[in-house]
């Protein structure tokens, strides 16, 4: 975002060269532009057939059928699959961000904010039990590989785990937690839910996954909450949790 081409065409350079030139750079930028979302559009593509076949599973030649493009078309905007694998990363984290991490930060901050992160990560979870979690498949792929792609894979969840680790700490010091509690411990097993939901839901198609997840995380965070913790919300994430499982 910050090196988008819309920036340059206010810059002091453009306005002050001659007719031509300046015409010549707004044709570059409109090129620019034009690249940036055939770009985007491409990673977009990627993701959702990362989503079902893993990123071992994403080639060149795949996302070019899949966008209806050459493969040197492709490739002029990634020049490598690792390339494409790591940006692919990029955007999952993106939209990571944007329906789990942003909106709970909006909110207020302590035991409200470590649930609305747990409840919107749930939200996303329930999706992905169709689809597959670039995360964890990414995970499964690339634990003993090391290179780009595991580094960028390994950053994003670190990143996540980071924040969810932040809101525990911010729990606590809002005085929703024990100050006793461990925050690593609290986070790792946080997380340990989620691994659990996607292998029990997604591989085992254990009904009822959903929503084993959700108590367990209620148990833990009542486990270490204070009398003066904000209570559970009345009307809790209700995701179709019956529905993955009954899948034939």
């Amino acid at each position: 975002m910050l090196n988008s081409p819309d920036l340059l065409t206010d810059s002091p350079e453009g306005r002050g060269t001659a007719s031509g030139v300046r015409q010549t750079g707004r044709g570059r930028t409109r090129g620019q532009a034009k690249g940036q979302q055939t770009r985007s559009a491409i990673v977009e593509a990627a993701l959702g057939l990362a989503s079902h076949v893993g990123l071992e599973g994403l080639s060149i030649g795949a996302v070019a059928e899949l966008m209806q493009m050459s493969k040197s078309g492709v490739f002029a905007h990634f020049g490598s699959r690792e390339e494409l694998q790591i940006s692919v990363v990029r955007e999952y984290h993106q939209h990571f961000e944007e329906e789990v991490f942003f909106p709970a930060v909006a909110g207020p901050r302590g035991l409200p904010r470590l649930r609305a992160m747990f409840a919107n990560w749930m939200k996303r979870t329930s999706i992905e039990i169709e689809a597959g979690c670039i995360y964890i498949s990414g995970a499964v792929e690339f634990d003993d590989r090391p290179g780009p792609v595991r580094d960028a894979l390994a950053s994003s969840v670190k990143t996540w785990l980071s924040a969810m680790n932040r809101a525990v700490v911010l729990a606590k010091k809002e005085g929703h937690l024990r100050a006793d509690t461990d925050e690593q411990q609290l986070t790792f097993e946080i997380h340990g839910l989620i691994l659990a939901l996607h292998y029990e839901a997604r591989f085992l198609k254990t009904p009822g996954s959903v929503e084993r997840a959700l108590a367990g995380f209620e148990r833990i965070v009542k486990e270490h909450q204070t009398p003066d913790a904000p209570p559970a919300p009345v009307t809790q994430f209700a995701a179709q949790p019956t529905k993955p499982s009954q899948r034939p």
